[in-house]
């Protein structure tokens, strides 16, 4: 099945939603508190869809937060992320004042998962494409529901489908070796807006 493509924004649109993250970032650095700014009135970025917004302070991640499914207008869904990646993400301290002047971030906007079918690892290896897509997987195991998400901009330092998917079995906490008929898979592909 294809996957589908996400929501592209022009430059005003990309403008107007790094705007509304730099006033979260900086309220939340300066009050540890999330403060919703005001709607905006492009229609696009009312549209439900779902986001990562991934933060770097001097080059090096700070933090990383998102969801894969649509719940909420984009405007909305990326400010609520990008205050957990300031101040929520259990990596890392949360974001200081004095970093703000060092301080950049991309927000990911998701297409919506596609379902694939799992005929085994190697079959996965083999259908991933390389830059382009985005993996879910999830495996309920008894009482215990594993999930893990990379987004496409990880094949940026893992470069080869067997490390890609290797490295997210592991975030999942699976073993490295591990796999079985009762992991669901998913892909989306992501269009990224940089501040």
């Amino acid at each position: 099945m294809p996957v589908s493509s996400p929501i592209k924004l022009n430059s005003e649109e990309e403008k107007r939603l790094q705007s509304l993250v730099w006033q979260v970032l900086r309220s939340a650095a300066k009050s540890n508190e999330f403060v919703m700014p005001s709607p905006p009135q492009n229609p696009i970025l009312l549209k439900n869809a779902a986001s990562f917004v991934t933060i770097y302070v001097e080059g090096e991640l700070r933090g990383c937060i998102g969801i894969c499914e649509a719940v909420e207008p984009l405007w909305s869904d990326v400010c609520r992320h990008a205050f957990s990646s300031a101040m929520q993400d259990w990596r890392f301290e949360e974001l200081q004042e004095s970093e703000l002047c060092k301080l950049s971030f991309s927000i990911s906007v998701l297409s919506e998962p596609t379902p694939m079918i799992n005929k085994g690892e190697q079959d996965l290896l083999e259908h991933l494409s390389v830059g382009i897509d985005g993996l879910i997987l999830k495996e309920q195991q008894g009482d215990k529901r594993k999930s893990a998400v990379f987004l496409p901009s990880v094949w940026r330092s893992l470069t080869k489908p067997a490390l890609f998917v290797k490295a997210l079995k592991q975030k999942g906490d699976w073993s490295e070796n591990y796999w079985s008929e009762n992991i669901e898979l998913f892909r989306f592909t992501s269009v990224e807006y940089y501040s």
